[in-house]
């Protein structure tokens, strides 16, 4: 998982030509005599007439197709990318690269371009689903953070995110006057507002935001709904996932995607009050060259599997994958890497502490 709390946040040469004058015009049905200076004869060495004329400049390199260079995901088989190993301890084949922008998204500018590759099947659900919200609701962007390396394994900042299957992804914000904002990863109080901080110290750079409910909720009913992805978990706090139950139920969403929401949210130990953590489940022919999950499995995707001729096979938590997941900072720990902060950054951070913690829920797939 990410990182609990952020650090809240620098043309061509011009060849001339030389014409030489004659003092006498020659016979109209003679020769003219071969000219001295125009052939260069009797010039000094290392004159004018000695040099090669400057190379034409270099044509431009032209702009990459698909934004950040790669090939269109959308066009690509499911057999283009597999998935190896588990999101704590796997490795990535194939990694497809998210385009660095395209319509109704970008991927983060202040995050590592070569932190954008997964599997094709998740890619592509993200570039489709975003195009759904960039139709039904146009007039914001979403912004999507690290996902994993193009041949996976660590990936620094996180306890996952090793085998392209697992994406942070930013709220959408709106500011005080309900102008769209660039996602970022900004944490949000039970009401969801929150501050972007610029420099901890200053108090006059500061922005207010607070989370655009119905771009966000269209953009998780739009991944759920992908026939080709089996989404097994979404990372956000609690507050964050009512209001967006709220909204399925006041935007009429189907039954299943909600019910299917329902059961794969959960906040865990890191709050994830700045973005959603959203990952997929392993695909059945990737399961054949040796993807693993981790709990919960639900009965719907045994179903799934099982119609595929093959069951999920769950990775074992071992010392070293221990190591990795405790890579990650505690907010204490962030707090205090953080510096100086002025009075506002720490009222809100002491207020985060009522959220903060994982709360204990009792729902049968999070407690």
């Amino acid at each position: 998982m990410t990182n609990s709390f952020p650090v809240f946040f620098a043309r061509a040469a011009t060849l001339c030509l030389a014409v030489v004058a004659c003092d006498a015009k020659p016979p109209v049905d003679a020769t003219p005599p071969p000219d001295p200076a125009a052939a260069g004869e009797g010039q000094p060495a290392g004159s004018e007439h000695d040099k090669a004329p400057p190379p034409a400049p270099p044509e431009p390199e032209p702009e990459p197709e698909i934004p950040g260079g790669g090939p269109d995901p959308l066009t690509l088989g499911a057999d283009y990318s597999t998935s190896l190993g588990s999101p704590t301890g796997g490795t990535l084949s194939g990694g497809v690269p998210l385009p660095l922008h395209g319509p109704g998204y970008r991927f983060s500018p202040n995050k590592d371009e070569g932190a954008r590759y997964g599997t094709v099947e998740l890619v592509a659900a993200l570039v489709r689903s975003a195009g759904v919200v960039h139709e039904a609701l146009p007039g914001n962007t979403i912004t999507f953070g690290d996902i994993a390396r193009q041949s996976g394994g660590d990936i620094s900042g996180h306890g996952s995110h090793r085998s392209g299957r697992d994406t942070d992804i930013y709220f959408y914000f709106l500011d005080e006057d309900d102008k769209p904002l660039p996602g970022k990863a900004i944490p949000l109080d039970t009401e969801g507002k929150g501050t972007d901080f610029g420099d901890l110290e200053d108090p006059d750079d500061d922005v207010q935001v607070h989370i655009d409910v119905p771009r966000t909720w269209r953009f998780v009913q739009a991944l759920l709904s992908q026939d080709d992805l089996a989404v097994g978990r979404i990372f956000v706090v609690e507050h964050i996932r009512t209001m967006l139950l709220a909204e399925a139920a006041a935007q009429k969403a189907p039954d299943d995607v909600v019910q299917l929401f329902a059961d794969v949210t959960c906040q865990p130990r890191a709050p994830h009050d700045d973005h959603l953590h959203v990952r997929v489940f392993c695909t059945a022919d990737d399961i054949a060259e040796g993807c693993e999950d981790t709990r919960p499995i639900f009965p719907w995707h045994r179903k799934r599997l099982a119609a595929a001729g093959t069951k999920a096979v769950i990775a074992k938590r071992t010392k070293k994958t221990k190591k990795k997941e405790k890579k990650t900072k505690s907010i204490a720990q962030a707090r205090e890497d953080a510096g100086e902060m002025h009075a506002d950054v720490t009222e809100f951070l002491d207020r985060r502490n009522a959220w903060a913690k994982k709360p204990k829920v009792g729902r049968p797939y999070c407690n």
